[in-house]
């Protein structure tokens, strides 16, 4: 192995050592910053690119959690990203 192909395998270690600590660090404060996003009923399906009627069945089917304050629903950001996730069509390879 010559000097170079030792700097490059080092960077390389180094790179992925940081990249994994920067992300165990940073994950905790994304899903509460997710967390600290709520959604009033029009932005919900906004964000979903549903319209109202869609999102009130999803409501009433129990597919979306959301919650009730002074009679109006709200919906968190984490939630509805859930959503998308579990209704994706993924290419099977």
């Amino acid at each position: 192995m010559t000097t170079t192909d030792f700097i490059e395998a080092l960077r390389a270690d180094i790179k992925r050592e940081l990249t994994a600590e920067i992300l165990s660090d940073l994950q905790p404060k994304i899903m509460q910053a997710l967390r600290a996003n709520i959604f009033t009923f029009e932005e919900a399906y906004q964000y979903l690119k549903v319209s109202e009627s869609t999102l009130r069945r999803m409501v009433q089917k129990g597919e979306v959690p959301y919650f009730r304050q002074r009679n109006l629903l709200y919906f968190r950001q984490i939630d509805l990203d859930k959503h998308i996730e579990s209704i994706l069509i993924r290419k099977v390879e």
